[in-house]
């Protein structure tokens, strides 16, 4: 049976900190540990008399591009390091992408469960950077404490968990206060023993590094074996601008009267193709292949038994996995939907994230409402293969041409079940499908070395601080 936590408050806590609130873990944390990491440690010093706010905004120059650095996931890898950014200029800048970054800030994401969590500014031209307010960015200003030391510190698991599991707060898209944060105590060690830690780490990140090399990302897996089977004819690149008529009277035959010029062309001037059309396979709309399941939608409130909960935060996007399955609820704030015999789950919402898994039979799965789940009506489709069409490069790119919506941008399924993928026989199907298990693997045993390895600098941390 779970632990039910009671709450046993007294206004007089508050005249010990003014900051409390209403929330277990958060008024537990405070309360009993005053926030120390480490409660018996007697010699401590907050993280405020470490670290200062550099949130310095930027005023953009014109003709000049900026590299961006936002929260959102699709832009680091496992290890938290930069992948991608998002080109920026005075025209086009969003509000959120407005710190100017120096050498030596410490960049620690406000959102809970952020796969960016801390970044170390020590790349070149940092003048062409700037980050999200979703970061809190930071200078190390106490002479006795090195600053890589203190990166390593805060991107600690156990650093997050306090940040995620005690100090969050908020429905949907949680995050905690730059306050808060700052008033963290840590035990005070010397600078010659966080020099020599830093030393003893210094081996095992060059070997995450090279781990790193040797991992290749699911796209590139997908598009190498596609094009080795000739379920596309070239491996991807993004796409050209092109000139085209647009015929109104396609526009009026849409149930939408969709008039974006990147719908019409995906639709009408490339057929709604996936992949290029000079592969060597028939090509298959989604909809002869799976139907919406008609799923049991679970009412708000106190449930019948017990369930694993799916919200988006337990997905991870662009590789068909769930991260996270320990979401077990007997109640639920919103309406979910009951996956039961589903095959296939594929996101509506921002799906150039990719969000899709094989449902698990087995399992009480249930999800958000934004997780749309599917039957396969084919039987000579793998449905391995039909999720690693949705994962591959294209999906990822040419979902974003048909989404519609500004602020929460999503697929209808009517235009999901429109797309055309190629269908090999079955045979080639599980051989494509094999492929691509083999090499994913090789690359999900370095991300397991990884993680020892960044459990081993964990402890270093942690048992210096001791």
């Amino acid at each position: 049976m779970e632990q039910v936590n009671f709450l046993i408050s007294k206004f007089s806590d508050f005249c010990v900190d003014n900051g409390l609130r209403f929330d277990f873990k958060f008024y537990n944390f405070v309360l009993k540990s005053n926030f120390k990491i480490i409660p018996e440690s007697k010699e401590t010093i907050s993280l405020i008399k470490i670290l200062i706010p550099n949130n310095k905004k930027l005023n953009y120059e014109e003709d000049k591009e900026y590299k961006g650095l936002p929260t959102g996931a699709e832009y680091y890898n496992e290890n938290g390091d930069i992948i991608d950014v998002q080109i920026v200029t005075k025209d086009n800048h969003p509000d959120r992408l407005c710190y100017k970054l120096e050498k030596g800030d410490i960049l620690i994401s406000s959102l809970r469960g952020a796969k960016s969590p801390v970044l170390y500014v020590d790349f070149d031209n940092t003048d062409e950077y700037v980050a999200s307010n979703g970061f809190y960015v930071f200078k190390v200003k106490n002479a006795d404490w090195n600053e890589k030391f203190v990166f390593y510190f805060l991107r600690t698991k156990f650093i997050r968990d306090i940040l995620d599991n005690h100090l969050s707060s908020g429905i949907g898209i949680s995050s905690y206060k730059e306050s808060d944060l700052l008033r963290i105590k840590i035990p005070v060690i010397t600078l010659d023993i966080q020099n020599k830690i830093l030393e003893k780490i210094k081996p095992l990140q060059e070997k995450i590094n090279e781990y790193y090399k040797k991992i290749e990302s699911l796209q590139d897996i997908i598009d190498d074996v596609f094009v080795k089977y000739e379920v596309k004819s070239k491996k991807f690149t993004d796409g050209q601008g092109e000139h085209f008529p647009i015929k109104f009277q396609k526009i009026g035959e849409n149930l939408f009267l969709r008039l974006g010029v990147q719908y019409y062309a995906f639709f009408e001037v490339h057929q709604g193709l996936l992949f290029d059309k000079n592969g060597k396979y028939k090509q298959v709309p989604l909809r002869r292949i799976i139907k919406q399941y008609n799923a049991q939608i679970l009412k708000k409130g106190i449930l019948d038994k017990s369930y694993i909960l799916i919200d988006l935060e337990q997905l991870e996007p662009k590789t068909g996995k769930i991260k996270d399955e320990t979401n077990e609820v007997e109640e639920i704030g919103s309406d979910k939907v009951l996956f039961g015999d589903a095959d296939i789950i594929i996101s509506k919402i921002d799906p150039y994230l990719a969000y899709v898994f094989i449902n698990d039979k087995s399992k009480n799965y249930i999800g958000t409402t934004e997780l749309i789940p599917f039957k396969l009506i084919n039987n000579d489709v793998n449905i391995h293969y039909l999720k690693y069409c949705l994962l591959s490069n294209e999906y990822i790119t040419k979902s974003a041409l048909i989404m519609y919506g500004k602020r929460h941008p999503r697929l209808h399924t009517k235009d999901l079940l429109a797309v055309r993928i190629p269908l090999p026989d079955l045979e080639i199907q599980q051989k494509i499908v094999s492929e691509i298990q083999q090499r994913e693997e090789k690359s999900n045993q370095y991300k397991e070395q990884i993680k020892k390895l960044r459990e081993e600098i964990d402890d270093l941390i942690y048992y210096s601080l001791k």
